[in-house]
């Protein structure tokens, strides 16, 4: 929607800059997703130490993620409640 505003409101420039910068993103990440799930663990390490090694995953780093889900889906389910927080933060912010 965003490229579609753009292009319609004549910023062809912005447009291509923001279609080329995301095929650079995709590209990045697509190599993490690659790396993650289908490179095979070296040679000198065994299957054992490999699961103990991506297996660190703390009480900390659990909390992040529900909290970080919880927000993302509230934001797709009910938008204007964040929407209408943020606006009422920024007229706080600079309406001194």
């Amino acid at each position: 929607m965003v490229l579609y505003s753009a292009t319609h409101s004549g910023y062809y420039f912005m447009s291509i800059v923001a279609i080329i910068v995301s095929v650079i993103s995709a590209a990045y990440y697509l190599r993490i997703v690659r790396v993650i799930h289908f490179d095979a663990a070296p040679a000198d390490q065994d299957q054992e130490t490999a699961v103990t090694t991506t297996a660190s995953l703390t009480n900390v780093h659990s909390f992040a993620i529900a909290t970080l889900t919880l927000a993302i889906a509230l934001f797709v389910f009910k938008p204007s409640f964040i929407l209408n927080s943020t606006h009422l933060l920024a007229l706080s912010l600079f309406n001194v």
